[in-house]
């Protein structure tokens, strides 16, 4: 072969290198480009609800008040600034809650497209499943962990002293209640992603028992509000359960990729 022809072909080649380092780089722009208008988006919703819920503190304030009522008659607050801070942490915890939906969509819209059609409905499942836990979560916390803690408390503090509980206080302890019970009923949603690519199975899971309660005591331990083993005990008891869901989750998931692998074979 000619040297020339030798010199065009490797000329060809280096420019056909430098359009796809090109087309490479501009794609991944695009992604970051793409992500942060996704960012944005929350960031601005999440904003606007707490434009929106700013106006709503005074209501929220009663919502959490619910589950003290009966319990103590009314809450102080020792500080100038005490009143509108915990108000403002009220506005953010509702505005964070009211804005997690949106969070996942943009989530999803952003890896949607990177994903084969058929992994699409699976994956949306999942985050429809995500979202539902979350709000169970809250909903639990709300209604059960949050009374049963807050009497526990101020009824073994009756016998030592009088109550007088301030309302940053117990906005502190509401507010990290209900959150965590969102997070942590995303276990079987987490345990159920793992499983579905292939990162547990239900034997790992099965011969780790022991050593996943032991973790979920320790976790309990350390998200618990206070130190009491009460309060530990009331959220090691629904991680327990929601361990053992995600695992009949994980055991469903296993026996449909058996089936359909069968199926192809």
């Amino acid at each position: 072969m000619p040297r020339r022809e030798v010199g065009d072909m490797g000329h060809r080649q280096e420019m056909t290198d430098l359009n796809l380092r090109a087309s490479d780089q501009m794609g991944l722009w695009d992604h970051v480009g793409e992500l942060r208008s996704r960012v944005l988006v929350s960031f601005g919703f999440f904003i606007f609800a707490v434009l929106v819920f700013f106006s709503q503190g005074y209501v929220l304030l009663a919502l959490l008040e619910v589950p003290a009522r009966g319990v103590i008659r009314e809450f102080i607050f020792t500080a100038p600034t005490e009143a509108f801070t915990t108000y403002f942490k009220v506005v953010l915890l509702a505005s964070f809650i009211v804005s997690f939906p949106v969070m996942l969509y943009q989530f999803w819209a952003f890896v949607a497209p990177a994903m084969p059609r058929k992994s699409r409905l699976t994956v949306s499942i999942w985050f429809l499943f995500a979202l539902a836990s979350f709000i169970g979560g809250i909903a639990f916390a709300y209604s059960v962990l949050l009374p049963s803690a807050f009497s526990f408390l101020v009824a073994f503090g009756q016998g030592i002293a009088t109550p007088m509980i301030s309302l940053s206080e117990y906005i502190s302890f509401a507010v990290a209640i209900i959150f965590m019970g969102g997070i942590v009923f995303e276990i079987p949603c987490v345990m159920g992603i793992l499983t579905e690519v292939g990162i547990l199975n239900t034997r790992i899971l099965c011969s780790s028992r022991r050593y996943a309660i032991l973790i979920i005591f320790i976790l309990a331990a350390i998200i618990t509000p206070t130190q009491d083993p009460f309060n530990m005990i009331i959220f090691v008891i629904p991680m327990v359960l929601l361990f053992e869901f995600g695992v009949m989750i994980c055991r469903v998931i296993e026996n449909r990729k058996s089936h359909t692998l069968q199926e192809k074979v």
